[in-house]
């Protein structure tokens, strides 16, 4: 019994994590930020800018839901900070060499390249602005 209510816990959890996805997105397809590969990546964090990474899957719901967040942080800071997406899937040796644990993961980079801020899952776009003030970048 205790095991049908275990499934049936994670069943819900399940379809949450969907629907979060699909409300987040809504009925049409969002253009994903630019992904970035492993090169360019190397090339971000030497760049003297602020760099946000996505770090996540081209068809990991959530990941996919973080995409309108991205579009109007870029829209709101400008040229103050690069932000890219980056495929785990595709780079799995790079994930590891980050700590990547969960899709999706934000890792904010100072114009250094030191890591300043990391955030698993879904951001909501007030909560990562709030964050994202609070190191500097505005």
């Amino acid at each position: 019994m205790a095991g049908m209510k275990t499934a049936g816990v994670v069943l819900v959890l399940m379809l949450g994590l969907m629907l979060v996805g699909r409300q987040e997105v809504g009925a049409r397809e969002v253009e994903a930020i630019p992904a970035a590969t492993p090169e360019e990546l190397a090339q971000l964090l030497t760049d003297g800018k602020w760099t946000i990474i996505e770090f996540g899957g081209e068809h990991c719901i959530p990941c996919k839901a973080m995409q309108p967040t991205l579009q109007a942080l870029q829209a709101k800071l400008g040229d103050k900070v690069v932000i890219r997406n980056f495929w785990i899937q595709k780079y799995p040796a790079v994930a590891r060499a980050h700590r990547i644990m969960v899709m999706p993961t934000q890792v904010v980079f100072d114009p250094r390249g030191q890591e300043v801020l990391r955030h698993m899952g879904f951001y909501p776009l007030e909560e990562f602005a709030a964050a994202l003030a609070q190191k500097g970048l505005k």
